[in-house]
């Protein structure tokens, strides 16, 4: 009996542990959900996706110290000069270079420059959305310039390495240059790269991870564009208009696949703005049998003066892009009024990102104290001094370090959430339609990709005719 009376008050002394350990976990669990954290399309891979993510954002937060270090240095004329070298990696600069290749220089590295710099702004605004990472801590760091979408990788960067060095890589690969031109060439492009990346610097709104890591896959994307792109211009080239619908089948396949993006950041509307130019592009190119005069100017007149051709230049860009500035006025507001009435009538609902980015804060993607992303184990204590820092619920027989959780006590959501239609962009929303309560629709995304498809056409088609009728 006293064996027994033993055995019973062990039991009821472990059933006490059980219980503290439930309602321990549970607290644990509530103040869990309790905290508004900001998820990210990366966390449904589970452990490892959310551990790769606060790696990042630790990188992220370590180059405080250098902002810092350079807004102490910060002048009236510095502030200018960096905004000038930063509006270098604006996709309006890209766009103007872009027409300024294809119409004054040489129309195959103007179409080439323009479906990588379709390349660069997809991946940039992929990895953007799927990690969902600030930009650097605001305050102490005060930015000077608004930024609505996420930090890492840097757009800026990305861009400002495989923009500029892919025009000297192809200038060295089909030009004749000599040994001065190549040599102004060259600094003109170091100059355009570092300096697009240190203005971002500057102006605090990227940190040095954000522009390391836009330089390493800008990298890395430069290097497989270089082993294709002449394989892409050959399939575009082809006078059959076949090859390229497939191409651009294909390629809208890619927009389904795109991380979900919240109300007002622009990732994906970007990304389908320069899908709308490549598709511009291809549909132009396969037309080429059927119109000829297309040649830029120092393709029609090899030998012509200084003096003339920048007059001639003048002449082509200031017409050009009056044509294409009025012209996309008039189409954004015929398709932006058609899609909003179909949307309507069909009843879904819809709301237009570019009014709604005008009610957001001045910088709302920036690092706080209230930004928070889910512990690396969903089922662990969180530290009330650090947020970051966990520490997994323990069992009766003692507790467990992170590394010793075994992969039967994490969470059911990352088995649950592991599936790749859950995050995509154009899927969701679509799904959306079948649910209760529908994601609203917005209407830029569609009224853009069509714009600007419509108006690369007619800038790499008709705005040339018009060019070879006046003779200039």
């Amino acid at each position: 009996m006293a064996f027994r009376s033993g055995t019973l008050s062990l039991q009821t002394d472990d059933q006490k542990k059980d219980l503290n350990h439930s309602s321990e976990c549970d607290q644990i669990v509530q103040q869990r959900d309790s905290c508004s954290y900001t998820y990210a399309p990366i966390d449904k891979f589970g452990v490892i996706g959310r551990w790769f993510r606060h790696k990042l954002l630790d990188g992220i937060l370590v180059g405080t110290p250098v902002l810092l270090t350079i807004q102490k240095h910060r002048t009236s004329n510095r502030t200018i000069l960096m905004k000038t070298l930063s509006f270098l990696g604006t996709e309006d600069f890209y766009t103007a270079l872009f027409l300024c290749l294809m119409w004054l220089f040489d129309p195959r590295l103007g179409r080439l420059f323009g479906l990588l710099m379709w390349v660069g702004f997809y991946i940039t605004g992929f990895l953007k959305t799927l990690l969902c990472l600030p930009r650097p801590p605001c305050p102490p760091v005060v930015p000077l310039e608004k930024a609505f979408d996420w930090a890492l990788p840097s757009h800026h960067s990305l861009l400002g390495v495989i923009m500029p060095w892919y025009i000297w890589l192809y200038a060295t690969l089909h030009y004749e240059l000599s040994t001065i031109e190549m040599s102004i060439v060259c600094t003109l492009i170091v100059l355009w790269s570092f300096g697009v990346l240190l203005s971002r610097l500057y102006l605090g709104v990227h940190s040095p991870a954000d522009i390391v890591c836009g330089g390493i896959v800008g990298v890395l994307v430069l290097s497989m564009w270089m082993q294709i792109d002449d394989l892409v211009d050959f399939y575009i080239s082809q006078q059959r208009l076949e090859p390229q619908l497939k191409l651009i089948g294909c390629t809208f396949l890619l927009l389904f696949i795109h991380p979900i993006t919240e109300p007002g950041n622009p990732s994906f509307i970007d990304t389908c703005v320069l899908y709308g130019v490549g598709c511009g592009i291809i549909l132009s190119r396969s037309q080429r049998s059927r119109y000829l005069g297309m040649p830029a100017l120092l393709e029609t007149q090899p030998d012509l003066l200084l003096i003339s051709f920048l007059k001639l230049s003048f002449y082509r860009m200031v017409l050009g892009v009056l044509i294409i500035t009025v012209l996309r006025i008039c189409l954004k507001q015929v398709f932006l009024t058609l899609v909003q009435q179909t949307y309507r009538l069909i009843g879904l609902p819809c709301f237009n990102s570019s009014l709604y980015r005008k009610s957001m804060p001045p910088n709302p993607k920036h690092y706080t104290k209230e930004f928070k992303i889910p512990p690396i184990y969903l089922n662990t204590k969180i530290d009330d001094d650090k947020s970051d820092s966990s520490q997994s619920c323990s069992s009766s027989q003692g507790e467990e370090s992170l590394s010793e959780v075994s992969k039967d006590e994490i969470s059911k959501d990352d088995f649950d959430s592991r599936k790749w239609f859950s995050f995509m962009q154009i899927f969701s929303t679509v799904h959306s339609l079948t649910s209760k309560s529908a994601e609203p629709w917005d209407v830029t995304i569609p009224v853009k990709l069509v714009v600007y498809c419509i108006i690369t056409y007619v800038g790499l088609e008709f705005v040339p005719q018009l060019f070879t009728m006046l003779n200039i």
